[in-house]
């Protein structure tokens, strides 16, 4: 199928901010969507069009009655943050006069939301009957007529594509883009270096002091990863090309980890939620799946 290439919103070609990386790896490439709720446009952005510094395809959307980030339930705002897209729906499991021919689900609020507090449910990418003027202002959902979202459902992988939602779009040079690719993916080589290499004191450096992993927090964190070691006389450590997603002062890396040691190997999918704190990158939380399991079901490892 050919793409069809849009040229980001310049004279040259521009990068999303909002998407530094995305993976190569066929365990977990997808591609994303960009909502720009200031602009109301939904960008579909993949591997090629990334490159390209382009646009795959675009649609004019609706958001939420009211303008600002969702903080708390029926605040009638359309939250801002990375998402992933769970389920897709469709009537007769949904009305068609409220959510048109399709729906997808989001993970909202994920856990960025989840530790400031941020309340609610239900905010979908949904589409509305033609009637239906995309002005009238959405519960909180992202909102596209029936046509646009028939047209992006075959780039949706349930449980893998991103709908990233921001106010608005950051469009940056290529210099820029890559210099903030860089800077993430020095932080991740890092990371992956002191575990693998079993520098603890480095490693745990990587987590901020809030660290919460149920039901280790950073202290305990550590004490586990200092029994592993000495159990096991090596690790090893591999991982694949990352998907990277940043908004403000959060990141989201998520990449396919092949752990080995003398005692114990598993392949899995690994998320790490990221904050900038005090211009340093630090690990909030950890996810862990296996890869064989549907990444709807995740767990700590």
């Amino acid at each position: 199928m050919e793409i069809k290439l849009i040229p980001a919103p310049s004279i040259e070609a521009k990068y999303p901010k909002q998407i530094l990386n995305l993976s190569t790896d066929e365990r977990i490439s997808t591609n994303a969507l960009l909502a720009d709720k200031t602009k109301r446009q939904l960008s579909v952005i993949d591997l090629s069009s990334l490159s390209q510094g382009a646009i795959k395809d675009q649609y004019t959307i609706d958001i939420g009655k009211k303008s600002g980030d969702k903080t708390k339930r029926n605040d009638k705002r359309t939250p801002e943050g990375i998402y992933r897209l769970l389920e897709r729906k469709a009537p007769p499991e949904i009305p068609f006069e409220t959510y048109g021919s399709m729906a997808f689900t989001t993970n909202y609020p994920n856990y960025f939301d989840k530790f400031q507090n941020k309340t609610g449910d239900g905010i979908w990418l949904h589409s509305v009957p033609d009637k239906v003027p995309l002005t009238r202002g959405s519960r909180g959902c992202v909102v596209l007529r029936n046509n646009d979202i028939k047209k992006i459902e075959s780039t949706i992988l349930l449980n893998k594509t991103f709908l990233v939602i921001d106010n608005k779009i950051d469009w940056i040079s290529a210099e820029e883009h890559v210099a903030a690719k860089d800077y993430a993916l020095e932080w991740f080589n890092q990371w992956r270096t002191h575990w693998q290499n079993q520098d603890l004191e480095n490693y745990i450096e990587k987590y901020s002091s809030q660290f919460q992993a149920p039901p280790f927090n950073k202290k305990t964190w550590l004490a586990h990863k200092q029994k592993l070691k000495e159990r096991y006389s090596y690790v090893k450590v591999r991982v694949s090309d990352p998907n990277i997603f940043q908004l403000k002062n959060q990141y989201l890396i998520q990449f396919v980890q092949e752990y080995e040691s003398d005692g114990y190997s598993d392949v899995g999918v690994k998320t790490l939620y990221v904050i900038k704190e005090n211009g340093t990158l630090k690990i909030r939380r950890e996810e862990w799946a296996p890869l064989v399991v549907n990444m709807a079901h995740q767990q700590n490892k």
